[in-house]
């Protein structure tokens, strides 16, 4: 008998289960205590996830950059300025890429333009990577039709934040994921981030969405490690991303599946090279990697406290025409010398 981290497909379906053990020579079905043999693969019917299509979950993980939105100068949708970039960040050898998140300014964006970008950085990609798309928006008519385009794109799973502005009961969030998982055609990834949806949620609630049929994980935006580690150790085998790019080799360390940050997009390698190295089980590399990229990170912060402005003015000093944020962000006001030397340093 083999003990591994397998995944069933069929009927229109996946199971991905923390403990799988099979005999490659038995091609039966039987069923014991909690345990089910299908073709010659012991499940733990306890610890799976039930998910859309036919998408292996084990390979859910790595590093994931949170693509920005490029625009011209009117502020108007340039997408042919992404290509470069995109291809820049496969060469860094990056996992995959977010797109219509925060740092990609999705919720500054018609859902027309959203479903133009969705379907070039697709077109572009190529299936080189995984591709997540961010379809939370205000309507949740227009979540589910952004759900439903990037599914019929090709993109392998979809993510939302949860509804903002109004404070919602516990039930409603849940039920809001709940109908995104039946809605979707391909995994769902919650994404957990207090800070902007002006929400904190209790770790049984995240639990609960959690356990979801096709919700695969989630994008932990949050300082809040005693809360993720609940969540790993409640829901095994779930793919919970670490979202502050500050504490990526401590995510990674508790055993989160990969990283989703703003950063990654000024510096691809610096992030692969710290999962490669906790992967490795060198903690001392790790932790000298994150050390260089938080003091970028530091002086972003100082520079652009929105974030988003001063990632797109770092891509614009590197090279990549990206154009300026939408409104209501400004350009940059403040002097960014020392920040340009310490990204031109990182290189």
């Amino acid at each position: 008998m083999i003990s591994t981290n397998r995944h069933y497909s069929g009927d229109g379906f996946n199971l991905h289960f923390p403990l799988v053990r099979f005999n490659p020579d038995k091609w039966v079905s039987s069923l014991s205590g909690n345990l089910i043999l299908i073709h010659g693969r012991w499940i733990m019917l306890e610890n799976c996830f039930q998910v859309a299509r036919d998408v292996d979950v084990t390979k859910i993980g790595g590093i994931v950059v949170p693509l920005v939105t490029p625009f011209d100068n009117h502020g108007d949708l340039d997408v042919e300025k992404a290509r470069c970039l995109i291809e820049w960040h496969i060469e860094q050898g990056v996992d995959g890429f977010y797109v219509g998140g925060s740092t990609g300014e999705g919720f500054f964006q018609s859902v027309d333009e959203r479903c133009q970008y969705l379907e070039f950085v697709a077109d572009v990609l190529k299936r080189r990577g995984m591709l997540i798309a961010q379809v939370g928006a205000f309507s949740v008519r227009d979540v589910h039709q952004l759900a439903r385009f990037a599914a019929a794109k090709g993109y392998d799973v979809v993510s939302s934040t949860p509804p903002m502005f109004f404070k919602h009961t516990d039930v409603e969030l849940i039920e809001y994921y709940r109908e995104l998982a039946q809605v979707s055609e391909v995994p769902v990834l919650l994404y957990i981030v207090p800070g902007m949806a002006g929400l904190t949620m209790a770790a049984a609630t995240m639990v609960d969405m959690l356990r979801l049929p096709n919700v695969v994980g989630s994008k932990h935006t949050d300082m809040n490690f005693y809360v993720a580690e609940r969540l790993l150790r409640e829901v095994p085998g779930a793919a919970i991303f670490n979202g502050p790019d500050e504490m990526l080799t401590s995510g990674l360390a508790m055993g989160m599946v990969g990283g989703i940050g703003s950063t990654y997009n000024l510096m691809p390698s610096l992030y692969v090279e710290i999962y490669e190295a906790v992967k490795m089980g060198n903690l001392d590399r790790a932790r000298h990697l994150q050390a260089t990229v938080n003091d970028i990170t530091q002086e972003l912060l100082r520079i652009s406290p929105g974030v988003v402005p001063g990632i797109k003015h770092g891509l614009n000093v590197l090279g990549f025409d990206v154009g300026e944020p939408r409104r209501p962000f400004q350009p940059l006001a403040t002097d960014t010398a020392q920040f340009e030397r310490l990204l031109g340093a990182s290189r």
